[in-house]
């Protein structure tokens, strides 16, 4: 009887101790926001406060950057290969949106959605495609011109 009671309290021990220790996943996700902090991004969570993203994928977190563009107001979803505009609308029918959309074709396939707002921009990517990757990311919606 006392072995049982022993394999038992042993067996919870080893089980908390395992749930307590973090995966491979979590890991690798954790040494990429920690990097990427120090690329000048703020990751703050899509579950609290006011989310503005469309984006209907399971996406923990979302990245933001301070925006030096002249663009001040875009909301872009990717739709199936590209990144399309989601609003304003007024933005379409300006001379320089051709420009903006060749510019977006350039950027990788792990962003999926893109918000310009006046003080920062705002974005979801894949975070396991890795920091190599958002760099890219980072170099090309920091470029983008809006005449």
């Amino acid at each position: 009887m006392e072995y049982i009671v022993f394999s038992i309290a042993i067996l919870l021990l080893v089980g908390s101790i395992s749930l307590a220790m973090p995966s491979k996943s979590s890991k690798k996700i954790s040494k990429i926001r920690m990097e990427s902090k120090l690329l000048g991004c703020k990751i703050s969570s899509t579950l609290y406060g006011k989310n503005e993203f469309k984006n209907e994928n399971s996406f923990t977190a979302y990245y933001q950057i301070k925006n030096e563009t002249n663009l001040k107001e875009a909301h872009f979803i990717r739709d199936k290969n590209q990144l399309i505009l989601y609003s304003p609308v007024k933005l379409k029918y300006s001379e320089s949106f051709e420009s903006i959309k060749k510019q977006l074709e350039d950027v990788s396939d792990s962003l999926f959605e893109v918000i310009y707002t006046k003080s920062s921009i705002l974005f979801l990517w894949n975070e396991i495609s890795g920091i190599d990757n958002l760099k890219i990311i980072l170099n090309k919606i920091r470029k983008i011109n809006y005449f």
